[in-house]
Formats: structure tokens, C-alpha cells, sequence
């Protein structure tokens, strides 16, 4: 009988010790999913600012280019969107080929829609717009973007501060 007691101990005490470590094992699998999963957000929230910042980056064309700065302009009235579009389409009508006007007025509206500043694209598209485009188109880029920023109503001051770069950088 001794022996039977000895017995259910000996099980009992395997089955106690079993249960704990299967409790440990689970609490350090707990840890590493939260910390995976912690990495998992660091890494979206970094892949998600790249993708942001790649409508603009994938732009090749200065028409195109421009027609998302123009946007980016516009959006800092965004009461008179509509009005600046309309700007948009009847300037870039000789630039920009019919059939493509509304494809190119979509993407550029859809690129700007992230972009936080409208220094931001000056920036990026400023070499693209020196290597591609001579004096006269780069004074006619201007006048296209003066025209977007007085749609509608006065001038803000980030668009008259977002102009004043561009004729520095276009200019000089």
C-alpha cells in the first residue's frame, strides 16, 4: 500500500510540475508574439510612410509632375478644389493629350492626397523639372501655379510661400 501512495505522489507531483512548466512555456510564447507583433506594427508603420511618398517618387514625367504639385497647391484651399482643377485642366490642355487628361487628373489628385506640404514635391521634382524643361515651359509652370493658387480666392500664405520656392528653384 505504500507503495501505491508513493506511486500516486511520484504521478501527481509529474503531473504538478508538467502543468507548470506548460504555464511558463505559454507566458514565454506570450512575450515573443508581443514582441513580434510589436516589430510587425514597426515595420507596417515604416512600409506605409514609404508607400505614401511612392506615388511621387514613381513620377517620370514633369507634366505629370507638375500636375501633382499643382494639386498639393490646391489642396491648401480645399474649398476651391474644384475651381483649381478646372484651372489644371484648361492650362495643361496643350500639354497634356485629351485622352489622357483625366487619367493624368486622377493621379495626380490621388498622389497629392499625402503629401503634407506643397514644398514637398518642389523638392522631389525640382531636377526633373531643370533637366526637362527649358525657360519659357518653367515660366509657363509658374504661371500655371499662380493661376491654381489664386482659384477662387487670395492667395494663402503656403501657397505664396510654396511659389516663391518654386521661382527660386526654377529660376535660378
Amino acid at each position: 500500500m505504500a507503495f501505491l501512495g508513493v506511486l500516486v505522489a511520484a504521478i501527481s507531483g509529474a503531473v504538478i510540475w508538467y502543468w507548470r512548466f506548460k504555464m511558463v512555456r505559454e507566458a514565454g510564447n506570450e512575450v515573443i508574439d508581443s514582441v513580434e507583433r510589436m516589430r510587425g506594427a514597426y515595420k507596417r508603420g515604416k512600409l506605409r510612410k514609404q508607400a505614401e511618398a511612392a506615388p511621387l517618387a514613381s513620377i517620370a514625367d514633369p507634366a505629370i509632375a507638375a500636375v501633382a504639385f499643382f494639386f498639393c497647391l490646391a489642396k491648401e484651399k480645399p474649398m476651391y478644389l474644384d475651381a483649381a482643377k478646372g484651372v489644371v485642366r484648361n492650362r495643361m490642355k496643350g500639354i497634356i493629350r485629351p485622352g489622357d487628361m483625366e487619367e493624368v487628373l486622377v493621379f495626380g489628385e490621388w498622389a497629392s492626397k499625402n503629401v503634407t506640404s506643397p514644398e514637398d514635391p518642389i523638392r522631389r521634382f525640382r531636377d526633373l523639372w531643370i533637366k526637362m524643361l527649358d525657360m519659357q515651359e518653367r515660366q509657363q509652370l509658374i504661371g500655371i501655379a499662380e493661376e491654381v493658387a489664386a482659384a477662387g480666392d487670395e492667395k494663402t500664405k503656403e501657397q505664396e510661400y510654396a511659389l516663391q520656392m518654386l521661382r527660386r528653384t526654377l529660376m535660378n
